[in-house]
This record gives structure tokens, sequence and C-alpha cells, in this order.
């Protein structure tokens, strides 16, 4: 091996530190930068990918529903009235993706009173079932269900009855004559009305064309629904105003569904801060702009959220503990929307 003098050495190092120097160092390929999106690009995505998608499910889950119902009232038996339950808890579903994001024409009253009055007054059911129509699809039929504010409570109180064995025995033995029609006049109601309310989304999705004042209202909207549908999810839904929650304290407690109603209600939230089905979502809007920060923050309350609601038990009045921490985690989900969220989009909550 040969010997090198600390000279030649010193000699030897500058020489590769000079041929080091001489060589360019690889340019890191920048990443691609995220286009700029519009507010009209980004309420016409929220439109095509979460809004009118979710109504249409709406209407067939209710008309599926209603066909079943009938099915169960022609022939009564065990395996048809599974086959309501089923269907009645997709209706329900369908219903509580749209219930937490009540925008556009489902932020009106009377669709609310329409599809979900709480709590049901059995009192007020028994004297709506006694007024059924004979055919309670017919044209006058459905013309006068508009007047009824049962919806989706009162058919699931007809079909599971208060949440016992006994009770659901005895609701399904129940389930005939009148009850049994006046179930599909409502569910065929409901149907009827989230057709009109497909309608209603078809048309402002044309105005998103021609009236360039509209998105930024329209995101502003949307913006302030999220927010709201959170505080409730985080609020009555969850009972946290009552010292000791009983089951009834609940949404859906009669067919099991209200932990999965919480659960379908964040879905649709997530899905318009987040984007769905490859259209565009808030955090799009925010990253075109380069405030990953802001979307960093959101997705971390986001998860925070949705990681205590799945540690809730179907029974929610069994878990004060886990619903206190789910409460508070949606809570702090929506103080972050309305607070340095809204603000990094420049849209303010309207009142």
């Amino acid at each position: 091996m040969p010997r090198f003098t600390p000279a030649a050495l010193a000699l030897l190092l500058s020489a590769m530190l000079a041929q080091a120097n001489d060589t360019p160092m690889p340019t890191p390929t920048p990443a691609p930068a995220i286009p700029r999106l519009t507010p009209p690009e980004l309420a016409i995505s929220l439109t095509e990918t979460v809004y009118l998608p979710a109504q249409v499910s709406l209407l067939e889950h209710h008309g599926r529903l209603a066909g079943r119902l009938a099915a169960l009232c022609e022939a009564p038996g065990s395996d048809k009235l599974a086959a309501a339950r089923e269907a009645w808890i997709s209706a329900n579903r369908s219903w509580r993706r749209l219930d937490s994001v009540r925008m556009g024409p489902g932020r009106q009253e009377e669709v609310m009173q329409a599809f979900d009055p709480w709590p049901l007054d059995l009192a007020a059911l028994r004297k709506s079932i006694a007024a059924t129509p004979a055919d309670p699809t017919s044209p006058q039929a459905l013309a006068e269900v508009r007047n009824q504010k049962q919806g989706l409570p009162a058919i699931e109180f007809l079909l599971f009855g208060n949440a016992t064995p006994t009770s659901a025995a005895l609701a399904a033995k129940q389930l005939d004559g009148n009850s049994c029609r006046f179930a599909v006049w409502i569910a065929a109601g409901l149907a009827r009305r989230a057709q009109e309310m497909v309608y209603e989304w078809q048309g402002m999705r044309r105005g998103l064309n021609y009236d360039l004042s509209y998105p930024r209202p329209f995101l502003s909207e949307s913006l302030t629904r999220v927010h709201a549908g959170v505080k409730e999810l985080a609020g009555w839904k969850l009972a946290t105003s009552v010292a000791k929650a009983a089951q009834q304290d609940f949404p859906d407690w009669r067919s099991g569904q209200s932990r999965q109603g919480i659960i379908s209600g964040l879905d649709t939230v997530e899905h318009v801060l987040l984007g769905a089905a490859g259209g565009a979502g808030f955090e799009e809007f925010l990253l075109s702009r380069g405030k990953t920060e802001a979307v960093g923050e959101l997705k971390t309350h986001l998860a925070q959220a949705r990681i205590a609601v799945a540690g809730l038990p179907d029974d929610l009045a069994k878990a004060s503990a886990e619903r206190r921490v789910a409460a508070q985690r949606l809570t702090a989900l929506a103080d972050y929307i309305a607070g340095p969220f809204a603000e990094a989009m420049g849209l303010p909550l309207q009142k």
C-alpha cells in the first residue's frame, strides 16, 4: 500500500474538494403548482359531487321504503317486515347525511318537519293514522300528506316499536289496516318531497352558470350549514344538555341507529370540507392558495372527531364518558370551522 506524506494528503484532499465544487448539484424538481380554484368552480363541484348525489340518494331510498312498506301491507310476514326495517334504516341514513349540511331547499323548516319532526308526538300520530286515505298513493293523498308532520320517526315507531323485543313484536302485529297504509302514505309523501328537492337543486346548479354574484354567498351558506350541523352533532344529538340521558333522548333510538346517524352526518361534513367522488372541497380551495397550515389543522380536528365518534357504543345512553369526549372533539371542530378556517377562506358565516 502506498504511503502518503501529510503534504501529499493535503494536496489530494484539495483536488477532491475542487472536483466536487466543479460538479453541479442536481436541482430538485419542484412540486407541481395546484391550479387556483375559483369560487364558481368550488360551488359547482360541491353541487355536482356532494349535494345533488345526496338528494338523489334521498329520493331513491325513500321510494324503496314506500315500495317495501306496500309489499308488507299486501302480504304481512316476518321477511317482509325485515325488508321494510332495512329499507327504513337506509332511508334514515340518507336523510342524516343531508341533515348535517342542510343546504338550499333542505334548510326550509317545512322540509325538516316533513322528514324529521322530533320528538315524536304519539297522540298526534294516532289521530293521523285514523285519517289515513283509503288509497295512500293517489294524487289527492300525496297532496294532503304535506300537512302531516310525522315523517321518518312515525314510520320508525310503527316498524320497530320502542326498541324492545316485546314492543317491536306488538308494533309489527299492529302494522295492518290503517297503520300500514299510513306508513306507505308518509313514505310516498317523503319520496315525492325528495323528488321536488332534486328539481330545486338542479335549478340551483343551473343558476351557478349564469349568476356571477351567486357562488360566494352559496359557499358562505355551505360553510355556515356545515358549522351548524357539527354543532348539532355535538349538542342535542348527543344529549349533552341532559344530566342523565336515557335512550329516548337520542334521535333514531327505537331502531338503534343513534350512533350511526351521527356517523352518517359527519361523513357529509367531511365530503363538503375535503371533497368527494373526485370533486373539490374547501380543502382544494385553500391548497390552491398555499394555505396548507389551515388545511392541516382542519384535518387534525376532523380526525380527532372521527376517532371519538367511532369510539361511541350503539347504546349512547350507557356511554356518558365517551359522549363527553365526542362532544368536546366535535365542538372543537365546529369552533375551528367558524374561526380560523372561515377566516382562511375569507367567508363570513351567515347569521
